[in-house]
């Protein structure tokens, strides 16, 4: 109860991606935060990461919708009665892909390259995304993970960050968990 009923509690925003398959790009980037862009809130070159080089000259890109977006496109595909996981995936597609062409468009005019055609797209949705505000709850961690030693139970994630809904805070709060966890079995 200590967990359940504060977890529960903590509001999560819905997120929507989109993946494409483009021809080559030269941009200069392999993830760019979009702060104020009113589509995206996050781009990032997929096959940047180690093992994900794609070949026959194409690059996998993943575009994040910013929240006021998603929220948009969810309540618009709501309306139109395609709310459905399949619904939403196509309204990801029609809706994301033009906006992030013109976005890729304007990235390679930058560098003096021509904007790479949309090969190939998937939309995606995540319902409980990013976390609103953070995790607080009962138990010791003060609030940067959670750990029940008398039920054997810890958590942690971007949930118990200052950071919620980033990568930077679940590698902090797991870093801080599994300090506290090396610490105790020490002694």
């Amino acid at each position: 109860d200590d967990f359940v009923q504060p977890a529960s509690a903590v509001p999560s925003v819905p997120s929507l991606a989109l993946m494409v398959a483009v021809e080559q790009t030269r941009c200069g980037f392999d993830s760019l935060l979009l702060e104020g862009h009113p589509t995206f809130s996050w781009l990032a070159r997929d096959s940047s990461k180690p093992g994900r080089r794609q070949g026959g000259g194409m690059e996998c890109w993943v575009a994040h919708a910013s929240p006021d977006c998603a929220k948009r496109l969810l309540k618009s595909s709501r309306r139109r009665g395609g709310g459905g996981p399949r619904g939403v995936r196509e309204a990801v597609v029609r809706e994301l892909v033009p906006p992030l062409q013109r976005l890729l468009s304007e990235l390679s005019d930058a560098v003096g390259a021509a904007p790479p055609e949309v090969l190939v797209a998937e939309g995606h949705r995540w319902g409980a995304a990013f976390p609103a505000s953070s995790f607080a709850a009962a138990g010791s961690g003060e609030g940067r993970f959670y750990l029940d030693e008398r039920n054997a139970f810890a958590a942690c994630g971007d949930y118990f960050s200052p950071f919620p809904g980033r990568v930077e805070g679940a590698w902090i709060s797991g870093t801080l968990l599994a300090d506290a966890l090396l610490a105790r079995q020490a002694t």
